[in-house]
């Protein structure tokens, strides 16, 4: 398989195993997990363990993959689907995006 998801291609693969089960799931599935994995990061933060917290987003990252995976999408086109989002969306407009949400929702 090609390495389309860089450092994130060992754990895309990782979950092939689980490829039926996680496209079964419903969408609240992955709310309730990134819910729990934020949680999880304020645990490692509030006893000082950066390294833990780290670890966390790592995971967040990965249900994240599932989610695209639930989507249907292969990790080439996951990885298009990132680099257009990255330039069409993002470059040059981070601060208007952070902007937004302060305005939206205020954070």
């Amino acid at each position: 398989m090609p390495d389309e998801l860089g450092p994130f291609q060992g754990m895309w693969e990782a979950w092939d195993e689980a490829h039926d089960e996680i496209t079964r799931k419903p969408l609240s599935h992955f709310r309730r997990t990134a819910d729990i994995q934020f949680d999880e990061i304020e645990r490692h933060l509030a006893m000082g363990d950066g390294e833990g917290a780290a670890r966390e987003v790592a995971d967040i990252i990965s249900v994240a993959l599932n989610v695209m995976r639930w989507l249907g999408h292969t990790p080439e086109e996951i990885a298009e689907i990132v680099r257009s989002r990255a330039e069409l969306r993002m470059k040059g407009q981070t601060l208007a995006i952070l902007d937004k949400y302060m305005d939206r929702y205020g954070t």
